[in-house]
């Protein structure tokens, strides 16, 4: 086997060996998606879940490798080689990673992303910031926040040592993991400062700052990232995913970083504005719209403070919606195949397309359909999800003795030719064309005559495949469509 070893397009193999059970799976299903051309899955393994593209199988077998070796089936494409070619980490902001753009904007602009902290420096320098980021990123920070500061909005600070330029680079990597530069003569402020904030590592990379290599920097830079993740992971599962019932009153003392509630049935769950406005339009148009104030909100008190309360009471569950909020807070969510249909569903409501994505992904990787197939049709055309759609026309085309008499089958190729009338003038349905070209069979259109038939039944499948088609021509026939 060692002779289908890429030589030439091994990248890098810091990541080679793993324990991690959970990373192994997430290994095997990357190279899965290599294997079939699944761009959508690759970059949600890649960007979502930091699948490590230069890790190798028991062949010695990198994902572009496997994804090389697909091109002699047509599977790989162009976009696939460039993702696992060309994806790596930046300090800059990158616009296809939003989750880290969003971390980036409630830095940039803490006034116009609920910041609900201020801390007055020496020097008369005030510095806003959020709560729920300190908490989550700091053992220090969170430790202040349930003690000394915890009834405080504004934070006097008189030790010197809180230079508002080292504080302002702390603050910016704590939100998005990003090591600043720093001027030579505050270089030993900051790194003070640091241990202060009993942040050691990246005290560490302060001292080390010019004795390390660029490939090191970038090594560590991706850690930086992944610890980030994790950070805002536990937060989520330690904080926000404690839901508590409404009735336990010393429960929702926890309550002190959230300035705000949703309310689903009788659970309550603790959130931050910060989070539900900039990551779901939803929220933002819910919580600061102008019909916000005709909202109806109630209170929760705690230690004199005033939380505003939104219940939510349509037919989300709490399990659901605690899938929705792990994917606002974390930027990932683990959907278990049989709330896939369900969360999809939400998820267009919240109108979280990213999340409709994987939803999307989990119901098409099944071996047979996890609701009504007609019903996941109809949801993949309302809610425009064209994975599922194709998938659901895939099982159509494999299913297609089954459903020909079937009056479902029947209307639904009604409303597909109804809504392609409406589009644009063509005589080409769907349906028609992913039944033609199943895979099922084996067709190629270069196989085809003009009337759409294998012009020589060579093999059984030939006639087979004829004969299905002479059965679709009747049924359109009927329908009084010409397709």
């Amino acid at each position: 086997m060692n002779s289908f070893k890429p030589v030439s397009v091994i990248l890098r193999n810091d990541f080679s060996q793993s324990d991690d059970s959970g990373m192994d799976k997430t290994f095997q299903d990357l190279l899965n998606a290599c294997r079939s051309g699944d761009l959508e899955r690759v970059e949600s393994l890649v960007r979502n879940y930091s699948a490590p593209i230069n890790k190798t199988d028991f062949w010695q077998c990198s994902p572009l490798y496997l994804a090389c070796l697909c091109c002699f089936y047509g599977a790989l494409t162009s976009e696939i080689r460039e993702l696992l070619q060309d994806y790596k980490f930046s300090k800059a902001v990158d616009e296809s990673q939003p989750y880290f753009k969003f971390l980036t904007l409630l830095y940039d602009r803490p006034l116009d992303t609920f910041s609900d902290v201020v801390f007055k420096l020496p020097f008369f320098e005030e510095i806003h910031a959020h709560r729920c980021i300190l908490y989550a990123r700091s053992k220090y920070f969170a430790n202040k926040l349930e003690t000394t500061w915890r009834n405080y909005d504004v934070i006097e600070i008189t030790e010197p040592q809180w230079h508002p330029t080292c504080f302002r680079g702390i603050l910016r990597y704590l939100y998005t993991g990003e090591i600043v530069t720093i001027a030579k003569d505050l270089e030993n402020k900051m790194i003070s400062l640091s241990q202060h904030f009993e942040l050691d590592s990246l005290a560490e990379r302060y001292k080390a700052d010019n004795q390390i290599s660029k490939k090191e920097v970038q090594v560590l830079d991706k850690l930086e990232s992944q610890e980030l993740r994790q950070d805002f992971e536990k937060f989520f599962k330690n904080v926000v995913l404690r839901s508590v019932d409404i009735s336990n009153n010393e429960e929702i003392q926890r309550f002190a970083q959230a300035d705000i509630c949703i309310q689903i049935n009788q659970q309550i769950f603790p959130c931050h504005k910060a989070f539900l406005t900039k990551r779901s339009e939803y929220f933002n148009v819910m919580i600061t719209g102008p019909f916000a104030e005709s909202q109806q909100m109630d209170t929760i008190y705690y230690d004199n403070r005033r939380i505003p309360k939104i219940t939510i009471s349509d037919y989300c569950t709490p399990e659901i919606f605690a899938l929705i909020l792990e994917f606002i807070y974390t930027d990932k969510c683990d959907i278990p195949p049989n709330l896939s249909y369900k969360v999809l569903i939400e998820a267009d409501k919240f109108l979280l397309d990213k999340l409709k994505s994987l939803a999307s992904i989990v119901l098409t990787n099944q071996p047979e359909p996890l609701e009504d197939i007609y019903t996941l049709m109809s949801a993949a055309i309302d809610l425009n999800v064209y994975r599922l759609e194709q998938w659901c026309s895939r099982w159509f085309a494999e299913h297609i003795e089954e459903v020909l008499e079937d009056q479902r089958f029947l209307e639904m190729i009604q409303e597909s030719a109804h809504s392609i009338f409406k589009r644009e003038e063509t005589d080409s349905l769907p349906f028609i064309d992913d039944i033609r070209l199943s895979k099922k069979y084996g067709v190629l259109e270069d196989n085809l005559d003009k009337n759409g038939r294998v012009s020589e039944e060579s093999f059984t499948w030939e006639v087979e495949y004829n004969q299905i088609l002479e059965r679709i021509d009747k049924v359109l026939e009927q329908l009084e469509l010409d397709a």
